[in-house]
């Protein structure tokens, strides 16, 4: 910012130097041909550039003390945005660290449903199994029993 100010400064010191040998070289009255008026308008561009310098430094004396007041506000600027920075960093690690314990919650919980389940399956799968050999089982010995009157009716 320091170096925005300065070039800006010397932006107005060059232009007005500009100014002051223009109005000094139009007073000349197109007689700068002459080496008298040529040295005369040369002491005169210095001494322009003298008070520019002055002009300047009143200037920049002036936007100084202007400047601390503003300096303050900008520091108080800068301390809220590095506050407001810090505030939002430590949400955000919080908000982090909430939603992977959130997370790991979820996904602990969602295991350990899929588990139940799972187990509730495999133990409806048993049951179903036994059942089925029970019924086999009972169908075997109804089959065996059959053939066994059959042969006995038959005889």
């Amino acid at each position: 910012m320091e170096a925005g100010r300065e070039s800006s400064k010397r932006m107005r010191a060059a232009t007005s130097n500009e100014e002051d040998t223009a109005s000094q070289g139009s007073a000349g009255g197109g007689v700068a041909a002459s080496s008298g008026v040529a040295a005369t308008a040369a002491a005169t561009e210095t001494e322009g550039d003298e008070m520019a310098v002055e002009a300047v430094a009143a200037e920049v004396e002036e936007e100084q003390v202007g400047s601390a007041e503003t300096e303050e506000h900008v520091q108080r600027f800068l301390l809220a945005i590095d506050n407001f920075t810090r505030q939002v960093s430590e949400m955000l690690e919080t908000g982090r660290a909430l939603f992977k314990d959130l997370a790991a919650d979820f996904e602990d919980r969602l295991c350990a449903i899929h588990k139940e389940r799972v187990e509730r399956w495999d133990e409806e799968i048993r049951e179903l199994r036994a059942r089925d050999a029970a019924n086999e089982q009972a169908r075997a010995l109804l089959h065996n029993a059959q053939l066994h009157l059959l042969h006995t009716v038959r005889d």
